[in-house]
């Protein structure tokens, strides 16, 4: 940008809310490798996504010894993604139809998201940069306690007959 030298420079800013859509995940080993965009995830970019980020980093973490889970947001039960999960991902654990309280993601991302606001991104490519520094401070130990919560959620799901559950 260009200014007369007794002008101050001001790098341009978002007036309205900042956001990006974010593909995350995690295991008992830690975090894998964000991927992060600008536009809208749908089950085409989601495929793409399975593809590139979490066959690759399970065979890296974990070789044949995983087990996905996930809900059932729309793209990920698209039938081309079921039918693609079928041929790739062998053991996945299945999911009830109403029951947010088993996403640990969920659990996970107010914390990020406070960690984020902190460092006050004004902009997509700062949001972007504290996003991914957040993410790959989380220690496999700090994430212990969402992923050890699992057997219990899922009894009190159980117990609730699929009921939200208090997490």
């Amino acid at each position: 940008m260009w200014t007369k030298s007794n002008k101050k420079r001001i790098a341009p800013t978002t007036k309205h809310v900042i956001k990006i859509h974010v593909w995350a995940a995690f295991s008992s080993m830690g975090t894998f490798t964000l991927c992060v965009m600008t536009n809208n995830i749908n089950s085409e970019t989601f495929l793409d996504i399975m593809e590139g980020y979490l066959i690759t980093q399970s065979q890296v973490y974990h070789e044949s010894h995983w087990r996905l889970l996930m809900d059932n947001d729309p793209k990920h039960t698209s039938q081309k993604v079921r039918t693609w999960l079928a041929q790739n991902v062998p053991n996945q654990i299945p999911w009830p139809s109403q029951s947010p309280d088993l996403n640990l993601i969920e659990n996970l991302f107010p914390w990020v998201k406070q960690e984020i606001l902190k460092l006050g991104p004004r902009t997509i490519p700062k949001l972007k940069l504290n996003l991914e520094g957040v993410w790959n401070r989380i220690q496999p130990d700090f994430l212990k306690p969402y992923w050890k919560s699992m057997p219990r959620r899922c009894q009190l799901v159980v117990e609730g007959n699929g009921y939200p559950i208090n997490y």
